[in-house]
């Protein structure tokens, strides 16, 4: 009998240091990374880039960014790169450095201006939270806005209507 106490003793000391030890490897693993349990986070949805499509040089145009995350994280920062070249080509703003990060599905707005004639392609990426990054938002602009004179629109049809009429007139435009 007094083997089968001690036989007890022994495997309950066992039981008491397995326990123990495997509690405090589990608590110290993740106690390293903060968290108790892991969730999987998402990196940020791309900004949706809304705003004017063509326009005149040298004028100042303002873009809606909508900040949106799959997990409703909160947007730390956004990047925005114009599409030109320059010191003004790009836009960085943190939004925790001021103040308080932007909310899941705010909208954040910048203005720009470009200086010369060209298609431009305007991106942003942000930033969440958890400091995962989105990927690229895009917006094909072009400055100047080129449109279809009418007056030309206008020959063509008096040339259709009056074939024989105006022959000079007709070789001096190509029709």
């Amino acid at each position: 009998m007094k083997k089968n106490v001690v036989k007890i003793g022994c495997v309950m000391v066992l039981m008491v240091f397995f326990f123990s030890q495997t509690a405090y490897a589990w608590h110290d693993s993740n106690t390293s990374t903060g968290n108790t349990m892991m969730v999987e986070n998402h990196v940020p949805n791309p900004p949706v880039i809304t705003g004017p499509l063509s326009g005149k040089t040298k004028t100042v145009y303002t873009y809606d960014f909508l900040l949106t995350d799959p997990d409703g994280d909160s947007l730390t920062k956004i990047l925005i790169e114009w599409g030109g070249t320059g010191y003004d080509n790009t836009t960085y703003i943190c939004f925790i450095c001021g103040g308080a990060p932007k909310p899941n599905g705010s909208v954040y707005q910048a203005s720009h201006s470009w200086s010369t004639d060209g298609n431009y392609t305007i991106r942003a990426k942000t930033w969440d939270t958890y400091n995962n990054e989105s990927d690229w938002g895009y917006l094909e602009v072009t400055m100047p806005f080129a449109y279809n004179k009418p007056i030309p629109a206008f020959f063509e049809i008096v040339f259709q209507r009056f074939p024989n009429a105006f022959p000079i007139l007709r070789q001096i435009m190509g029709y």
